[in-house]
């Protein structure tokens, strides 16, 4: 309990001294904002430099148009064939000519008693 007085008293002094540097730096800045702001001039009015026109309300508006005839269209064959031809691009896009496809490697199965003896042929130490 005795350690602790003290303690206490050391952390409100540095709790009391951070407070007036804070205060302090506050009213430095205030100062800094009061010394930057520019002080407005005066200006004569001048006429704006633009002219406001006033636009036109008799605009002339087409007549509605209606149509009786009704558009006899398949929906659904038409979607069909749009879908066909998609795929169609696709598997053209996707097929690669005869000159660009790969041969296809040989491959051998790993052997790691061949590995081990190439890696210590490749790595001798030195004398």
């Amino acid at each position: 309990m005795e350690k602790l007085v003290p303690l206490l008293i050391a952390l409100a002094i540095f709790g009391f001294k951070s407070y007036q540097n804070y205060m302090k730096e506050q009213e430095a800045a205030l100062k800094r904002r009061k010394a930057n702001t520019p002080i407005p001039s005066k200006n004569k009015s001048e006429p704006p430099a633009y002219q406001t026109f006033q636009k036109d309300k008799n605009v002339a508006t087409p007549p509605p148009f209606y149509s009786e005839k009704i558009q006899d269209t398949n929906e659904i064959q038409r979607f069909k064939k749009a879908r066909e031809e998609h795929r169609l691009a696709l598997n053209k896009k996707n097929k690669l000519p005869q000159s660009l496809q790969r041969e296809p490697m040989v491959t051998e199965d790993f052997d790691l008693r061949k590995a081990v003896i190439i890696s210590i042929i490749l790595d001798r130490p030195y004398k």
